[in-house]
């Protein structure tokens, strides 16, 4: 059986990610070292909010957290007796964090048994496997695949998650609600047409109607209740099935809803990370997530999220005010997180007669370009004012057929995605197999 998992490990190397939350370089190399023939080992050294945002996006194998009380190379010749840089407080406070937001991910604690405050902060935290500094690389690698084993045991079955997609709108009333909402509505008709046993009461979509001004989305689907964003926080450890199905808003379509609440204040109350551990959860009960980000103005916040997003549109059009915004959009983004090739450019309301060529703007932005959506603000504006999206009174409207391109691309990207995303994820039960 050993054998077997060894076999399965090594044909996985590639695709595998460890994720090690350290200051400490030299304990990093020993452990890439132990673990390099499996897969990758990756460095984080951020604070516990951007570390979860990170990790959902990394999305590892397992997570190997530092409880060894000792930060940089330079104290390795004799471990702190007392952990005065606050490492130990650190990998506590992340643990915590991350048994909340990604309760399924296996955990390691890193530490020295010269220094046995870790393991005791450790095991508090409710990590209980323990890798020595100490000992030699193949008890290393016997502590890892001991919880690889473990984890497969409690999940029998790999669990499709849905795409996550977030339209990001360098600034409010330039279109991107719309958009949303009528990207979200034509995806589930898709479903209803082409899913055989699905109906509109089958909701496979959901939008997160987080832009500003705020119930944009809710108001052009007529979705019908009040279960908000902020709420649904709220009740996290409550959200199965049955929730999602009963209690959220939905529109006539079969799209679920959920704004932001009436009181703005109210997001003051919620975490980054337990904002995380929802779309998580919802990625559980919808095939697609779609985000809107228009006018949003928490930086912080919109990070965390296109950073978990398997893609992220951001939306201007041809106005000097929008390009602006979207320098300062691309500069706060880059400024927490680098590019890594899921941002693209979505130019709406474009005409050729407004000045600046799409392609141009994807050049001066170092951008690739996903899509121009034309103008049509006078038909858009006018089924609106009958309660109706435009596919539903013009579905030959070349700004229907604009977002149809954007669908199809989207649906091929989330096969490809899934593919790629599922090998990883089948690796634990790969280790059991005889």
């Amino acid at each position: 059986m050993m054998n077997a998992r060894n076999k399965a490990l090594n044909e996985l190397t590639a695709l595998s990610r460890f994720v090690f939350c350290s200051r400490n370089s030299t304990q990093a190399e020993w452990l890439g070292a132990a673990l390099g023939k499996w897969g990758t080992l990756l460095q984080e050294k951020a604070d516990v909010a951007d570390l979860l945002s990170r990790i959902v996006e990394l999305n590892p194998l397992l997570v190997l957290l530092d409880f060894s009380g000792i930060e940089h190379a330079s104290d390795q010749a004799g471990v702190l007796a007392i952990d005065s840089l606050g490492t130990t407080a650190h990998a506590t406070e992340l643990a915590r964090a991350l048994s909340k937001t990604l309760p399924a991910l296996p955990l390691v604690a890193v530490g020295s048994m010269a220094f046995p405050e870790g393991t005791i902060a450790a095991l508090r935290a409710g990590v209980s496997d323990f890798i020595d500094v100490s000992a030699s690389e193949d008890e290393a690698r016997d502590v890892v695949q001991r919880v690889l084993a473990k984890a497969a045991a409690r999940a029998p079955a790999p669990v499709k998650r849905g795409q996550l997609v977030t339209l990001l709108g360098v600034r409010s009333g330039i279109g991107t609600s719309t958009l949303a909402a009528h990207l979200a509505d034509m995806i589930q008709q898709r479903n209803t047409s082409h899913g055989g046993k699905r109906n509109a009461a089958d909701s496979r979509v959901a939008l997160l109607d987080l832009g500003l001004p705020a119930g944009d989305g809710k108001l052009y689907l007529s979705a019908n209740g009040n279960f908000d964003f902020a709420e649904a926080v709220r009740n996290l450890r409550r959200f199965d099935e049955t929730l999602v199905h009963t209690a959220l808003p939905r529109s006539p379509g079969g799209v679920t809803v959920i704004s932001l609440p009436h009181s703005l204040s109210e997001m003051r109350t919620v975490s980054h990370h337990d904002a995380l551990a929802l779309l998580d959860r919802l990625r559980l009960y919808f095939d697609v997530l779609i985000a809107d980000l228009g006018g949003f103005t928490n930086h912080e916040f919109i990070a965390n999220l296109t950073g978990a997003a398997d893609q992220v549109w951001l939306v201007t059009d041809q106005s000097v005010g929008a390009l602006v915004s979207l320098a300062g959009t691309l500069q706060e983004l880059n400024g927490r997180h680098p590019d890594d090739g899921k941002r693209h450019l979505v130019v709406n309301r474009y005409d050729d007669r407004f000045g600046m060529a799409a392609s141009q703007i994807a050049e001066r932005f170092k951008l690739p370009l996903l899509a121009t959506l034309p103008e049509r603000t006078l038909k858009l504006t006018s089924s609106a004012n009958r309660g109706k999206l435009l596919h539903e009174v013009a579905p030959h409207d070349t700004y229907v057929k604009a977002v149809d391109g954007l669908i199809d691309g989207l649906l091929s990207h989330d096969e490809t995605a899934a593919h790629k995303h599922g090998v990883g994820r089948w690796l634990p039960k790969m280790l059991l197999r005889k």
